[in-house]
């Protein structure tokens, strides 16, 4: 079902199964929302490269002028249950340098689903010396009951969404 909400529309998926031709229409429709940004002082962060990789490099090369294309760099980050510390430990030293080679940053995510992990990936940046204005948000599915809201969002979610390439994971039990 397609929504308008201030003039925007947004998609609003109440099952689950996203099939590549969903998962294209989906990339697609969040490309057109995306602003232009400077692809020499824009890095994006794939947060959970395992599930966001596809459209991490769908925004990098979309969001690139004249033959450059936008750095990505790899957040890993804990499955529920799992404790965040090794995982933040490992993001402080990735984003040591974020701040002296990047003025802006692009957070992506396949699905936001609790909020978890983006507050405190952004917390860090902002702690880093990032302002807020230079944190772009990007979800291609958001959970509603999510604590985090992306700036953009390409499709609100009830339940957990499943990727036509997802095999069982154990961490989702």
């Amino acid at each position: 079902m397609m929504y308008r909400y201030g003039g925007v529309y947004f998609l609003y998926i109440c099952f689950m199964y996203i099939d590549f031709l969903k998962e294209y229409e989906l990339i697609q429709g969040l490309l057109e929302k995306l602003p232009r940004v400077d692809p020499y002082d824009t890095v994006v962060l794939n947060v959970s490269p395992d599930y966001s990789s596809t459209v991490s490099m769908h925004i990098a090369h979309h969001l690139s002028e004249e033959g450059s294309m936008l750095d990505m760099v790899g957040v890993e980050v804990p499955y529920p249950g799992e404790d965040k510390d090794y995982y933040e430990m490992e993001f402080k030293k990735k984003c040591r340098f974020l701040p002296i080679l990047y003025g802006k940053v692009i957070l992506v995510e396949a699905a936001v689903l609790s909020g978890n992990n983006y507050t405190w990936i952004k917390q860090m940046l902002l702690d880093r010396g990032f302002k807020d204005e230079d944190i772009i948000t990007v979800a291609l599915t958001e959970m509603n009951s999510s604590k985090f809201k992306c700036d953009y969002v390409q499709a609100y979610i009830d339940s957990m969404p499943e990727f036509y390439w997802e095999r069982y994971n154990k961490h989702w039990d």
